[in-house]
This record gives C-alpha cells, structure tokens and sequence, in this order.
C-alpha cells in the first residue's frame, strides 16, 4: 500500500537532533577506549621496559654477559608492539576527529572539539620522530651490545665458543629481522589518521544527511 510505505520510510528519518545526540555518545564512547587503550598500553610497555632493564642489570652485574644476546629481540618486541598501539590509536584519533566534524557540521556548533580544534597536535611529526629517535637510540645500542656479546663467544673460554657461529647467526638474525617488522610497522601506519578521518568523512557523505539535503 503506497500509504503504509509513505509511513514506513518516513519513521526510518532521524531528525539531526537525534542524529548528534548518538554522534556524541559514539564520540565520547571513542574517547574512552583511546584512553583505555593508552592506559593499558603505558602498562604493558612499562613491564616489557622493566624486564628488559632487569635482563641487562642481571647480564651486567651477574657476570652473565650471553644474556645481552637476547636483548636486540627484547627490545625490537617492545618497540613493535608501540608502533602497533600507536597506529591502533592513530586510527581512533582519525574516527573521533571525523565525528567531532560532522557533530559541528550538523549542530553548526563545535559542541566535542578536543581532537579537531584543541589538541590538534597530538601525535605531532615532531613529537612522533623524537620518541621513534629515542626508540631507534635504544634499539642501536641493544643490537650493538648483543652483537659484541656474540662475537665474544669467539674468544677461546668464553662462554658458547663451541657454537660461536650460531649464536653470531642467530643475534645477527633477530637484530634484522627486528629492523624490517619495526620498519614495516611504521610503513603502514602512514596517514593512518588523516585516512580513518577520510573514511568517516565519505562514509557520511555518502549517507546524505538526516533531511537528504
């Protein structure tokens, strides 16, 4: 009946009041899980740091300098899953920006604007490359200690000089293959945010607004 589908496809429009209401609550939700899961990253992270400082203080000062060949595999572990929190949250920083615009396109105000107008800077070029600097510092030196450990079982007495070459092989192995994930990593999440807002942006204009204007 052309009556009862006239009713049916006007209760499926939203008013725009409805609209940013929800916007909102999944821009607030957004916020929530940003900060949960830099929470809950800073944690991880902070025990992975620990751990790999009490391998080295044990290696150092326990007279147990092998250990140090485990250190570039510790480390790159450590770093891999930074740059996958970070790119994670990247991602959800772009979500939460498309919908602080699209709240302030459909409300005319900037009613949430943390991300799209304040704290624009987060995530910065130069805050990223100072932490990836500092990352790579600490990355160099493991693999520079490892790698000397290892050539150091080749010194006759030394500990594992009956498989020297294997252990060479083996931290030579792990220090690159730690480079080329890392490296990768930060490979993909290029324009991770700037392309999630992207997304968000078309994914509203291809939905038309709630009045089809």
């Amino acid at each position: 009946m052309p009556g009862r589908q006239g009713d049916s496809e006007s209760s499926q429009q939203f008013s725009d009041e409805q609209i940013v209401n929800w916007l909102i609550d999944e821009c607030r939700d957004v916020g929530n899980r940003i900060s949960a899961l830099t929470t809950s990253g800073d944690r991880i992270l902070t025990a992975g740091s620990t751990v790999i400082a009490l391998l080295a203080t044990v290696a150092v000062g326990g007279g147990k300098g092998y250990l140090l060949m485990w250190l570039p595999l510790g480390v790159s572990v450590v770093t891999v899953y930074a740059l996958f929190l970070n790119n994670l949250t990247q991602a959800l920083v772009g979500y939460k920006i498309g919908l602080e615009k699209e709240i302030e396109k459909r409300a005319g105000l900037p009613l949430i604007a943390w991300q799209s107008r304040i704290n624009v800077r987060a995530g910065s070029s130069h805050h990223v490359k100072s932490i990836l600097f500092m990352a790579g510092a600490v990355y160099a030196g493991s693999a520079g200690l490892g790698l000397s450990q290892a050539l150091h079982t080749l010194e006759p007495g030394a500990w594992g000089y009956e498989r020297a070459w294997l252990y060479i092989v083996l931290t030579s192995v792990s220090i690159l293959a730690g480079t080329v994930v890392a490296a990768y990593c930060l490979w993909i999440q290029r324009g991770t945010r700037k392309a999630t807002e992207r997304r968000v942006r078309d994914m509203f204009a291809d939905g038309g607004r709630a009045d089809g204007s």
